[in-house]
């Protein structure tokens, strides 16, 4: 039988297990930024791109790794890059701008801070095409 001292210590050890657990996930927005800092790396193109929109984001857990399908948008900033781009949270997005339709996939597995991805692929999306913004009704 438990003591009340070792009943509080399994309480919060779980809860300690819960925390962990949850915190170590990555967002989908936290995995859509970290894939367009590698398709500017990557691609270097001529002006960087940012985020615009994150739209489908899938997650399956099995046996201590995550594995993220994310689905987003990405449109070009103003900012010059130089060589290496930069962080571009502070880049405005350039009117007019090229915009990007892409998918990244990506692995963390082991280390809850590492994050592996497997591809990065943006297609161009034609300039007739409205993007439809989340959360807004037409009609």
């Amino acid at each position: 039988m438990m003591n009340t001292l070792q009943k509080i210590a399994w309480v919060v050890g779980c809860l300690s297990l819960a925390v962990v657990g949850s915190s170590s996930r990555y967002t989908g927005r936290e995995v859509a930024s970290a894939a367009v800092v590698r398709y500017n790396n990557q691609s270097a193109p001529t002006s960087p791109f940012k985020l615009l929109q994150v739209t489908v984001v899938k997650t399956q857990t099995r046996s201590h790794r995550t594995m993220y399908e994310v689905n987003f948008l990405i449109m070009e900033t103003m900012c010059n890059p130089d060589g290496v781009v930069m962080d571009v949270s502070d880049c405005p997005f350039k009117e007019n701008g090229v915009k990007m339709n892409c998918v990244t996939r990506a692995v963390q597995s082991g280390s809850p801070t590492q994050l592996r991805f497997h591809s990065v692929k943006c297609q161009q999306v034609p300039e007739q095409v409205d993007v439809p913004v989340l959360g807004r009704r037409e009609g």
